[in-house]
Protein backbone atom coordinates (compact mmCIF):
# COMPACT_ATOMS: atom_id res chain seq x y z
CA UNK A 1 0.00 0.00 0.00
CA UNK A 2 2.99 2.29 0.35
CA UNK A 3 3.74 2.34 -2.98
CA UNK A 4 -0.09 3.40 -3.70
CA UNK A 5 -0.06 6.41 -1.73
CA UNK A 6 3.19 7.30 -2.68
CA UNK A 7 1.66 7.37 -6.34
CA UNK A 8 -1.28 9.34 -4.77
CA UNK A 9 0.75 11.82 -3.17
CA UNK A 10 3.43 12.44 -6.04
CA UNK A 11 1.93 12.35 -9.30
CA UNK A 12 -0.24 15.65 -8.22
CA UNK A 13 2.76 17.13 -7.46
CA UNK A 14 4.56 15.78 -10.33
CA UNK A 15 1.68 17.09 -13.16
CA UNK A 16 1.90 20.39 -11.59
CA UNK A 17 5.68 21.11 -12.19
CA UNK A 18 5.52 19.85 -15.66
CA UNK A 19 1.86 21.64 -16.67
CA UNK A 20 3.97 24.46 -17.94
CA UNK A 21 5.18 22.47 -20.93
CA UNK A 22 3.11 19.46 -21.27
CA UNK A 23 -0.15 19.78 -22.12
CA UNK A 24 -1.49 16.61 -21.05
CA UNK A 25 -0.35 17.34 -17.67
CA UNK A 26 -1.92 20.87 -17.98
CA UNK A 27 -5.19 20.03 -19.33
CA UNK A 28 -5.48 17.26 -15.87
CA UNK A 29 -4.16 19.50 -13.39
CA UNK A 30 -7.02 22.17 -14.43
CA UNK A 31 -9.41 19.40 -14.03
CA UNK A 32 -8.85 18.30 -10.97
CA UNK A 33 -9.28 21.58 -9.92
CA UNK A 34 -12.86 22.19 -10.80
CA UNK A 35 -13.93 18.54 -10.57
CA UNK A 36 -15.93 18.93 -7.37
CA UNK A 37 -17.57 21.66 -8.50
CA UNK A 38 -18.58 20.18 -11.84
CA UNK A 39 -19.66 16.64 -9.95
CA UNK A 40 -21.79 19.02 -7.55
CA UNK A 41 -23.93 21.10 -10.70
CA UNK A 42 -24.24 17.49 -12.50
CA UNK A 43 -25.46 15.59 -9.06
CA UNK A 44 -28.26 17.77 -9.13
CA UNK A 45 -29.59 17.20 -12.09
CA UNK A 46 -29.83 13.40 -12.04
CA UNK A 47 -33.07 12.01 -12.51
CA UNK A 48 -32.52 7.91 -12.62
CA UNK A 49 -30.45 5.05 -11.10
CA UNK A 50 -26.94 6.11 -11.99
CA UNK A 51 -24.42 3.57 -13.00
CA UNK A 52 -20.99 4.34 -12.86
CA UNK A 53 -18.51 3.76 -16.14
CA UNK A 54 -14.91 4.21 -15.26
CA UNK A 55 -12.27 4.69 -18.09
CA UNK A 56 -8.68 5.50 -17.87
CA UNK A 57 -8.58 7.62 -21.40
CA UNK A 58 -9.83 7.54 -24.83
CA UNK A 59 -8.81 3.96 -25.48
CA UNK A 60 -10.64 2.41 -22.50
CA UNK A 61 -13.98 4.61 -23.61
CA UNK A 62 -13.86 3.10 -27.22
CA UNK A 63 -13.86 0.03 -25.73
CA UNK A 64 -16.21 0.43 -23.45
CA UNK A 65 -19.13 2.38 -25.68
CA UNK A 66 -20.46 -1.03 -26.46
CA UNK A 67 -20.90 -1.79 -22.96
CA UNK A 68 -22.65 1.82 -22.55
CA UNK A 69 -25.17 1.37 -25.47
CA UNK A 70 -25.56 -1.96 -24.25
CA UNK A 71 -26.88 -1.03 -20.59
CA UNK A 72 -29.08 2.22 -21.73
CA UNK A 73 -31.25 -0.16 -23.52
CA UNK A 74 -30.90 -2.98 -20.63
CA UNK A 75 -31.65 -0.45 -17.98
CA UNK A 76 -33.60 2.28 -19.41
CA UNK A 77 -34.60 3.93 -16.44
CA UNK A 78 -30.95 4.49 -15.23
CA UNK A 79 -28.91 7.24 -16.59
CA UNK A 80 -24.68 6.32 -17.39
CA UNK A 81 -22.23 8.20 -15.88
CA UNK A 82 -18.87 8.49 -17.28
CA UNK A 83 -15.58 9.29 -15.91
CA UNK A 84 -12.22 9.41 -17.18
CA UNK A 85 -8.69 9.07 -15.64
CA UNK A 86 -6.98 10.80 -18.66
CA UNK A 87 -7.45 14.35 -20.52
CA UNK A 88 -7.55 12.38 -23.75
CA UNK A 89 -10.99 11.14 -22.75
CA UNK A 90 -12.45 13.83 -21.13
CA UNK A 91 -11.46 16.32 -23.30
CA UNK A 92 -12.79 14.19 -26.82
CA UNK A 93 -15.44 12.51 -25.79
CA UNK A 94 -17.53 15.45 -23.40
CA UNK A 95 -20.78 14.52 -25.57
CA UNK A 96 -22.30 11.26 -26.52
CA UNK A 97 -25.57 10.41 -26.98
CA UNK A 98 -25.49 7.38 -24.74
CA UNK A 99 -23.81 9.12 -21.90
CA UNK A 100 -26.03 11.47 -19.50
CA UNK A 101 -22.19 12.99 -17.29
CA UNK A 102 -18.92 12.69 -18.00
CA UNK A 103 -16.38 14.10 -15.25
CA UNK A 104 -12.87 13.45 -14.51
CA UNK A 105 -12.41 11.01 -11.54
CA UNK A 106 -11.40 12.73 -8.55
CA UNK A 107 -8.01 11.47 -7.25
CA UNK A 108 -8.49 8.58 -5.61
CA UNK A 109 -8.66 8.45 -1.30
CA UNK A 110 -10.97 7.85 1.77
CA UNK A 111 -12.42 11.34 1.43
CA UNK A 112 -13.00 11.38 -2.40
CA UNK A 113 -14.62 8.05 -2.57
CA UNK A 114 -16.95 8.91 -0.07
CA UNK A 115 -18.14 12.28 -1.16
CA UNK A 116 -18.48 10.75 -4.60
CA UNK A 117 -20.44 8.10 -3.55
CA UNK A 118 -22.54 10.57 -1.65
CA UNK A 119 -23.22 12.78 -4.18
CA UNK A 120 -23.42 10.27 -7.28
CA UNK A 121 -24.56 7.11 -5.35
CA UNK A 122 -24.11 4.62 -8.23
CA UNK A 123 -25.93 1.65 -8.24
CA UNK A 124 -23.49 -0.46 -10.39
CA UNK A 125 -19.65 0.01 -10.98
CA UNK A 126 -18.16 -0.90 -14.05
CA UNK A 127 -14.49 -0.03 -14.44
CA UNK A 128 -12.65 -0.99 -18.26
CA UNK A 129 -9.85 -3.01 -18.61
CA UNK A 130 -6.76 -1.88 -16.23
CA UNK A 131 -7.94 0.69 -13.83
CA UNK A 132 -7.81 -0.07 -9.95
CA UNK A 133 -8.68 2.18 -7.52
CA UNK A 134 -8.57 1.07 -4.30
CA UNK A 135 -10.61 4.10 -1.90
CA UNK A 136 -13.19 3.54 -4.81
CA UNK A 137 -13.40 0.25 -5.04
CA UNK A 138 -13.01 -0.34 -1.05
CA UNK A 139 -16.31 2.55 -0.84
CA UNK A 140 -18.47 0.07 -3.60
CA UNK A 141 -17.86 -3.10 -1.38
CA UNK A 142 -18.64 -1.37 2.13
CA UNK A 143 -21.67 -0.67 0.58
CA UNK A 144 -22.71 -3.38 -1.53
CA UNK A 145 -22.26 -1.92 -4.81
CA UNK A 146 -22.14 -4.60 -7.65
CA UNK A 147 -18.36 -3.59 -9.07
CA UNK A 148 -17.12 -5.59 -12.43
CA UNK A 149 -13.90 -5.42 -14.26
CA UNK A 150 -14.56 -5.49 -18.12
CA UNK A 151 -12.47 -6.61 -21.05
CA UNK A 152 -9.60 -6.71 -18.66
CA UNK A 153 -5.99 -8.66 -19.57
CA UNK A 154 -3.28 -9.49 -17.04
CA UNK A 155 0.09 -10.00 -17.79
CA UNK A 156 2.97 -11.77 -15.57
CA UNK A 157 5.14 -8.21 -15.53
CA UNK A 158 1.77 -6.84 -13.42
CA UNK A 159 2.49 -5.55 -9.84
CA UNK A 160 -0.59 -8.11 -8.78
CA UNK A 161 2.17 -11.11 -9.37
CA UNK A 162 5.22 -9.37 -7.71
CA UNK A 163 6.10 -10.79 -4.43
CA UNK A 164 5.36 -7.24 -3.32
CA UNK A 165 2.22 -7.09 -4.66
CA UNK A 166 -0.20 -8.23 -1.85
CA UNK A 167 -1.78 -5.06 -1.79
CA UNK A 168 -2.57 -5.06 -5.69
CA UNK A 169 -3.66 -8.63 -4.79
CA UNK A 170 -6.33 -6.96 -2.31
CA UNK A 171 -7.29 -5.13 -4.86
CA UNK A 172 -8.53 -7.54 -6.98
CA UNK A 173 -10.91 -9.00 -4.52
CA UNK A 174 -13.03 -5.82 -4.08
CA UNK A 175 -14.47 -6.52 -7.27
CA UNK A 176 -17.72 -8.44 -7.29
CA UNK A 177 -16.43 -9.73 -10.67
CA UNK A 178 -14.21 -9.93 -13.23
CA UNK A 179 -14.38 -10.62 -16.94
CA UNK A 180 -10.88 -11.24 -18.41
CA UNK A 181 -10.32 -10.97 -22.77
CA UNK A 182 -8.56 -14.72 -22.93
CA UNK A 183 -7.43 -17.88 -20.92
CA UNK A 184 -3.96 -16.41 -20.39
CA UNK A 185 -5.48 -14.01 -18.40
CA UNK A 186 -7.93 -16.00 -16.24
CA UNK A 187 -5.05 -18.35 -15.68
CA UNK A 188 -2.61 -16.02 -14.44
CA UNK A 189 -5.30 -14.52 -11.75
CA UNK A 190 -7.27 -17.56 -10.71
CA UNK A 191 -5.29 -18.52 -7.87
CA UNK A 192 -5.57 -14.75 -6.51
CA UNK A 193 -9.60 -15.26 -6.08
CA UNK A 194 -11.30 -16.13 -3.36
CA UNK A 195 -14.89 -14.89 -3.62
CA UNK A 196 -14.84 -12.48 -6.74
CA UNK A 197 -16.42 -13.97 -9.89
CA UNK A 198 -14.06 -14.83 -13.05
CA UNK A 199 -14.73 -15.71 -16.63
CA UNK A 200 -13.56 -15.23 -19.78
CA UNK A 201 -16.02 -12.37 -21.94
CA UNK A 202 -13.46 -11.39 -24.75
CA UNK A 203 -12.88 -8.10 -25.90
CA UNK A 204 -15.53 -5.44 -26.60
CA UNK A 205 -12.99 -3.72 -28.59
CA UNK A 206 -14.08 -6.66 -31.79
CA UNK A 207 -17.99 -5.36 -31.04
CA UNK A 208 -17.13 -1.92 -31.54
CA UNK A 209 -15.23 -1.56 -34.52
CA UNK A 210 -17.87 -3.86 -36.02
CA UNK A 211 -20.27 -1.03 -34.76
CA UNK A 212 -18.09 1.44 -36.60
CA UNK A 213 -18.11 -0.20 -39.76
CA UNK A 214 -21.76 -0.66 -39.97
CA UNK A 215 -22.16 2.97 -39.07
CA UNK A 216 -19.02 4.64 -40.64
CA UNK A 217 -19.54 8.16 -41.96
CA UNK A 218 -18.66 8.94 -45.29
CA UNK A 219 -15.46 11.75 -46.24
CA UNK A 220 -16.37 13.29 -49.33
CA UNK A 221 -13.20 15.03 -49.73
CA UNK A 222 -11.22 11.51 -49.64
CA UNK A 223 -12.60 11.26 -53.53
CA UNK A 224 -10.93 14.49 -53.94
CA UNK A 225 -7.45 12.69 -53.90
CA UNK A 226 -5.40 11.03 -56.65
CA UNK A 227 -6.90 7.29 -57.96
CA UNK A 228 -3.81 5.64 -56.88
CA UNK A 229 -3.27 3.33 -54.12
CA UNK A 230 -4.07 4.99 -50.33
CA UNK A 231 -1.93 4.33 -47.39
CA UNK A 232 -2.99 5.70 -44.02
CA UNK A 233 -0.78 5.57 -41.41
CA UNK A 234 -3.00 6.42 -38.11
CA UNK A 235 -2.12 6.86 -34.81
CA UNK A 236 1.66 7.76 -35.36
CA UNK A 237 4.43 8.88 -33.27
CA UNK A 238 8.10 10.27 -34.01
CA UNK A 239 9.70 7.18 -34.96
CA UNK A 240 6.95 6.40 -37.07
CA UNK A 241 7.40 9.31 -38.88
CA UNK A 242 11.09 8.99 -39.04
CA UNK A 243 10.98 5.28 -40.63
CA UNK A 244 7.98 6.46 -43.08
CA UNK A 245 9.88 9.64 -44.00
CA UNK A 246 13.29 7.44 -45.24
CA UNK A 247 11.70 5.13 -47.10
CA UNK A 248 8.83 7.58 -49.10
CA UNK A 249 10.80 8.17 -52.37
CA UNK A 250 10.15 4.51 -52.98
CA UNK A 251 6.44 4.66 -52.81
CA UNK A 252 5.98 8.44 -53.82
CA UNK A 253 2.97 6.93 -56.74
CA UNK A 254 0.95 6.71 -53.90
CA UNK A 255 -1.45 8.56 -51.82
CA UNK A 256 0.24 8.83 -47.57
CA UNK A 257 -2.94 9.97 -45.06
CA UNK A 258 -0.77 10.09 -41.79
CA UNK A 259 -2.73 10.79 -38.82
CA UNK A 260 -0.58 11.57 -35.91
CA UNK A 261 -1.21 10.15 -32.59
CA UNK A 262 -0.75 13.86 -31.10
CA UNK A 263 -2.54 16.81 -33.06
CA UNK A 264 -1.15 19.95 -31.08
CA UNK A 265 0.50 22.51 -33.53
CA UNK A 266 4.11 21.06 -32.40
CA UNK A 267 3.49 17.94 -32.93
CA UNK A 268 1.95 18.85 -36.09
CA UNK A 269 4.99 20.85 -37.08
CA UNK A 270 7.67 17.81 -35.82
CA UNK A 271 5.37 15.37 -38.04
CA UNK A 272 5.37 17.24 -41.33
CA UNK A 273 9.23 18.38 -40.98
CA UNK A 274 10.04 14.05 -41.72
CA UNK A 275 7.47 14.91 -45.15
CA UNK A 276 8.21 17.67 -48.23
CA UNK A 277 5.52 18.89 -49.57
CA UNK A 278 3.06 17.16 -47.17
CA UNK A 279 -0.17 19.47 -46.24
CA UNK A 280 -2.25 19.32 -43.38
CA UNK A 281 -6.17 18.39 -43.94
CA UNK A 282 -7.31 22.10 -42.08
CA UNK A 283 -5.48 23.72 -44.97
CA UNK A 284 -5.69 21.65 -47.72
CA UNK A 285 -10.08 21.66 -47.21
CA UNK A 286 -9.75 25.37 -47.90
CA UNK A 287 -8.51 24.32 -51.65
CA UNK A 288 -11.02 22.81 -54.09
CA UNK A 289 -9.03 21.56 -56.43
CA UNK A 290 -8.94 17.96 -57.43
CA UNK A 291 -5.04 15.85 -56.73
CA UNK A 292 -3.90 14.64 -60.22
CA UNK A 293 -0.68 13.75 -58.36
CA UNK A 294 -0.03 11.79 -55.31
CA UNK A 295 0.55 13.61 -52.14
CA UNK A 296 0.98 13.59 -48.40
CA UNK A 297 -1.82 14.65 -46.77
CA UNK A 298 -1.41 15.09 -42.54
CA UNK A 299 -4.60 14.85 -40.37
CA UNK A 300 -4.35 17.67 -38.22
CA UNK A 301 -7.99 16.77 -36.64
CA UNK A 302 -9.39 14.60 -34.17
CA UNK A 303 -11.92 11.85 -34.80
CA UNK A 304 -11.56 10.41 -38.20
CA UNK A 305 -9.34 8.04 -38.39
CA UNK A 306 -11.83 4.87 -37.36
CA UNK A 307 -13.81 5.75 -40.36
CA UNK A 308 -10.97 7.09 -42.83
CA UNK A 309 -9.26 3.54 -42.57
CA UNK A 310 -12.58 2.01 -45.04
CA UNK A 311 -10.77 4.19 -47.86
CA UNK A 312 -7.48 2.79 -47.47
CA UNK A 313 -5.83 -0.21 -49.58
CA UNK A 314 -2.96 -1.18 -46.99
CA UNK A 315 -3.08 0.27 -43.67
CA UNK A 316 -0.37 1.21 -41.21
CA UNK A 317 -0.62 1.21 -37.49
CA UNK A 318 2.13 3.15 -35.32
CA UNK A 319 3.49 3.23 -31.79
CA UNK A 320 4.58 -0.41 -32.33
CA UNK A 321 8.25 1.85 -32.17
CA UNK A 322 7.61 3.51 -28.91
CA UNK A 323 7.73 1.92 -25.15
CA UNK A 324 4.13 1.68 -24.79
CA UNK A 325 3.45 0.01 -27.99
CA UNK A 326 1.13 -0.29 -30.97
CA UNK A 327 -2.49 1.70 -31.37
CA UNK A 328 -5.88 -0.60 -32.63
CA UNK A 329 -5.14 -2.83 -35.40
CA UNK A 330 -8.86 -3.59 -35.15
CA UNK A 331 -10.40 -0.72 -36.46
CA UNK A 332 -8.68 -1.10 -39.94
CA UNK A 333 -9.08 -4.85 -40.26
CA UNK A 334 -12.88 -4.44 -39.64
CA UNK A 335 -12.87 -2.61 -43.18
CA UNK A 336 -10.74 -6.31 -44.16
CA UNK A 337 -7.48 -4.43 -44.56
CA UNK A 338 -4.22 -5.20 -44.78
CA UNK A 339 -2.45 -4.02 -41.11
CA UNK A 340 1.11 -3.00 -40.80
CA UNK A 341 2.83 -2.16 -37.86
CA UNK A 342 5.77 -2.03 -35.73
CA UNK A 343 7.72 -4.70 -33.13
CA UNK A 344 6.44 -3.76 -29.59
CA UNK A 345 3.15 -5.99 -29.69
CA UNK A 346 3.54 -8.54 -27.06
CA UNK A 347 1.58 -6.70 -24.21
CA UNK A 348 -1.64 -6.95 -27.57
CA UNK A 349 -3.28 -9.94 -27.88
CA UNK A 350 -5.46 -8.58 -30.71
CA UNK A 351 -2.41 -7.69 -32.94
CA UNK A 352 -0.81 -11.13 -31.89
CA UNK A 353 -4.28 -13.06 -32.82
CA UNK A 354 -4.54 -10.67 -36.16
CA UNK A 355 -1.23 -11.54 -37.09
CA UNK A 356 -1.38 -15.54 -36.69
CA UNK A 357 -4.84 -15.24 -38.36
CA UNK A 358 -2.60 -13.53 -41.47
CA UNK A 359 -4.49 -11.00 -41.71
CA UNK A 360 -1.24 -8.24 -40.78
CA UNK A 361 2.18 -8.12 -40.74
CA UNK A 362 4.50 -6.97 -37.95
CA UNK A 363 7.75 -5.23 -38.95
CA UNK A 364 11.33 -4.53 -37.14
CA UNK A 365 12.81 -1.64 -39.29
CA UNK A 366 12.38 0.71 -42.55
CA UNK A 367 14.01 -2.32 -44.58
CA UNK A 368 11.16 -4.63 -43.19
CA UNK A 369 8.26 -2.27 -44.12
CA UNK A 370 9.78 -1.47 -48.06
CA UNK A 371 9.18 -5.36 -48.23
CA UNK A 372 5.89 -5.74 -47.05
CA UNK A 373 4.73 -3.03 -49.16
CA UNK A 374 6.42 -3.86 -51.63
CA UNK A 375 4.80 -7.08 -51.68
CA UNK A 376 1.57 -5.97 -51.01
CA UNK A 377 1.34 -3.15 -54.15
CA UNK A 378 2.96 -5.72 -56.38
CA UNK A 379 0.40 -8.67 -55.53
CA UNK A 380 -3.24 -7.87 -55.17
CA UNK A 381 -4.18 -11.46 -54.62
CA UNK A 382 -2.09 -10.99 -50.68
CA UNK A 383 -3.72 -8.30 -50.51
CA UNK A 384 -7.37 -9.39 -51.18
CA UNK A 385 -6.57 -12.58 -48.78
CA UNK A 386 -4.54 -11.09 -45.89
CA UNK A 387 -7.90 -8.16 -45.93
CA UNK A 388 -10.35 -11.08 -45.93
CA UNK A 389 -8.01 -12.60 -43.21
CA UNK A 390 -8.27 -9.41 -40.72
CA UNK A 391 -11.86 -9.40 -41.48
CA UNK A 392 -12.89 -12.79 -40.28
CA UNK A 393 -10.50 -12.58 -37.62
CA UNK A 394 -12.76 -9.42 -36.18
CA UNK A 395 -15.88 -11.27 -36.49
CA UNK A 396 -14.89 -14.24 -35.22
CA UNK A 397 -13.99 -12.52 -31.84
CA UNK A 398 -16.76 -10.29 -31.76
CA UNK A 399 -19.79 -10.98 -28.85
CA UNK A 400 -17.82 -9.93 -25.59
CA UNK A 401 -20.66 -7.02 -25.08
CA UNK A 402 -23.34 -9.53 -24.45
CA UNK A 403 -21.68 -11.76 -22.05
CA UNK A 404 -20.74 -8.72 -20.43
CA UNK A 405 -24.49 -7.47 -20.15
CA UNK A 406 -25.54 -11.25 -19.31
CA UNK A 407 -23.09 -10.91 -15.87
CA UNK A 408 -24.09 -7.52 -15.03
CA UNK A 409 -28.07 -8.54 -14.92
CA UNK A 410 -26.96 -11.45 -12.96
CA UNK A 411 -25.24 -9.33 -9.92
CA UNK A 412 -27.81 -6.20 -10.66
CA UNK A 413 -31.63 -6.64 -11.26
CA UNK A 414 -33.13 -2.91 -11.05
CA UNK A 415 -36.46 -3.01 -9.24
CA UNK A 416 -37.59 -0.25 -11.62
CA UNK A 417 -36.31 -2.06 -15.05
CA UNK A 418 -38.05 -5.01 -13.88
CA UNK A 419 -41.28 -3.94 -14.06
CA UNK A 420 -40.98 -2.08 -18.01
Amino acid sequence: MILYRLFLLFYPILAKLISPFNEKAKYWVEGQQKVWEEISVLSGQIKGPIIWIHCASYGEFEQGLPIISALKKTYPTHQIWVTFFSPSGYLYRKHHPDVDFITYLPLDSPTAANRWMQMVQPKCIVFIKYEFWFYYLKQAAVQKIPTVLASAIFRPDQLFFKYYGGFYRTMLQLFTGILVQDITSKTLISPLLNYTHLAISGDTRFDRVLEIAATKSSMDWVSRLANVTTIVAGSTWEQDHQMIGSILGSWDHCNWIIVPHHVDAVAIKNCQSHFANSICLSEWLKQRNQMEKPMVLIVDQIGLLSHLYQYANIAYIGGGFTKDGIHNVLEPAVFGKPVIWGPNDSKYQEAIGLRNANGGVRIKDAKSLNKTLERFLNDAAFVKHTGAAALKYVQYNAGATQKTINYIKQIYASPTDQKL
